[in-house]
C-alpha cells in the first residue's frame, strides 16, 4: 500500500500544476465518440447532451475505433507505446474517496444557466484531433455547439417522455438521491432501470458490468455533485473484482493521469471484447487527474489487432482519445469562463 501512494506522489510530482480556474470549475463529463453505423441504424436522433451515449461509449468504444479505421486503406504505423505502471486499485482508489470527501460543495446553476464545456477527441492516427465547445442550459431546453472555432450551431430541445435521457438539472437531481453506503449503490445501480437499456445489438450484461459502466459515467457527469456521492462512488468502485488502475494513462491532451478499467477474469457478456487466445483486444480508461482524481477524459488502447471478415480495422499499438479541457457555468452561449 505505501508503495503505490509513493508511486502516486512521484506522479504528481512530474505532472504541472493543475490550472486553478479548472478546479474550480463544474466537471463536465467526456465527449461521447459518435455510435457506430451497426448502432446509429434505427435509432432516434439524440440531442447534443445525452448522457446515456455515454454508457454506450464506455463499453463500445472499441466498436467506435473500428467505425473509423473500417477501411481496405493499409493503416499507417502505430505511435509509440504508452508506457503505464498497474497499481492496487483498492488502494488508489480508498485515496480518492478521502479527496473527494474534502471538496467544497458545488453552487447549483440557476436554471437559465449554460453549462459550458471544452473537449479534444483524438481517433487513430489524428495527430492534432477535434475540438468540440459546448454550451447547454441547465434546464435541458437548449444546447449550442462549436467545432474548431468555427461557426456555432444551436439546437432547442423538446423534452420526450419516452427518451431515458435527462436534462443536466434532473440528472443532477439523480446523482443527489444516489446512496452514499458504497455497498447499497453497487445493489442501487445493478438494478437501475433508467441504466438497463443498452445500444441495439449490444450483449447483455452482467449486473458487475453495468455497475462499474454506470458509476465510471457519473464521475465524468459534469453536473453538481455531493462530495459524499462521488465518495461513495469511488468506494464502491473499490468493491468491484475486476477494476484496474494503471499510472501514467494519458488522455486526448497527453496529460498523465490515472487510468480505471474494468476487466473481469475470463470472457463476461458486456465485458472486454477478448480474441481466440483469451487476450484482451483493447482496454478502455475513464482517466483521473492524478491529484485530485477529477475527470481528464477517456482513452481506449488497441492492445491486439482486431480483426472482422479478415480485415484488420484496428492496428495494436493505436487508441482513441478524449480530454476535458475547460468547464465552467456561463450566463449565456459564446461566454467561456
Amino acid at each position: 500500500m505505501d508503495d503505490d501512494l509513493t508511486l502516486l506522489r512521484e506522479l504528481r510530482a512530474d505532472a504541472p500544476e493543475p490550472d486553478a480556474d479548472r478546479l474550480r470549475a463544474v466537471r463536465a463529463r467526456a465527449l461521447a465518440p459518435a455510435s457506430p453505423p451497426a448502432q446509429a441504424a434505427g435509432r432516434k436522433r439524440r440531442r447534443f447532451w445525452a448522457v446515456p451515449s455515454l454508457l454506450a461509449a464506455a463499453t463500445a468504444a472499441a466498436a467506435v475505433v473500428v467505425a473509423v479505421n473500417g477501411s481496405h486503406t493499409p493503416a499507417p504505423a502505430p505511435p509509440a507505446a504508452m508506457t503505464t505502471m498497474p497499481v492496487r486499485a483498492e488502494t488508489v482508489l480508498r485515496q480518492a474517496a478521502l479527496v473527494a470527501e474534502g471538496r467544497r460543495k458545488h453552487h447549483e446553476p440557476r436554471p437559465g444557466q449554460w453549462l459550458y464545456r471544452k473537449d479534444l477527441v483524438k481517433q487513430p492516427y489524428e495527430e492534432r484531433g477535434t475540438v468540440q465547445e459546448y454550451w447547454t442550459r441547465y434546464d435541458g431546453t437548449r444546447q449550442a455547439l462549436r467545432q474548431n472555432g468555427g461557426a456555432m450551431e444551436f439546437q432547442d430541445i423538446t423534452p420526450d417522455p419516452d427518451d431515458d435521457d435527462l436534462t443536466p438539472r434532473q440528472y443532477a437531481a439523480k446523482l443527489a438521491d444516489l446512496p452514499t453506503d458504497p455497498v447499497a449503490l453497487l445493489d442501487h445501480v445493478r438494478g437501475d432501470r433508467h441504466w438497463s437499456t443498452l445500444p441495439k445489438g449490444t450483449e447483455a450484461e452482467r449486473p458487475d458490468v453495468r455497475a462499474f459502466r454506470v458509476l465510471s459515467v457519473y464521475l465524468d457527469a459534469g453536473v453538481p455533485m455531493p462530495p459524499r456521492v462521488e465518495a461513495a462512488i469511488f468506494r464502491a468502485l473499490a468493491e468491484l473484482p475486476g477494476v484496474r488502475v494503471d499510472l501514467g494513462v494519458r488522455d486526448a491532451a497527453g496529460r498523465a493521469g490515472i487510468g480505471i478499467a474494468y476487466e473481469p477474469a475470463g470472457s463476461v457478456p458486456g465485458g472486454p471484447m477478448r480474441d481466440a487466445q483469451g487476450r484482451i483486444v483493447s482496454r478502455s480508461y475513464l482517466v483521473l487527474d492524478a491529484t485530485t482524481y477529477r475527470f481528464l477524459g477517456r482513452r481506449v488502447d488497441n492492445l491486439q489487432d482486431e480483426v472482422i471478415g479478415g480485415e484488420v480495422t484496428a492496428r495494436k499499438g493505436t487508441f482513441y482519445a478524449s480530454a476535458d479541457l475547460a468547464t465552467g457555468v456561463v450566463d449565456e452561449p459564446g461566454q467561456i469562463p
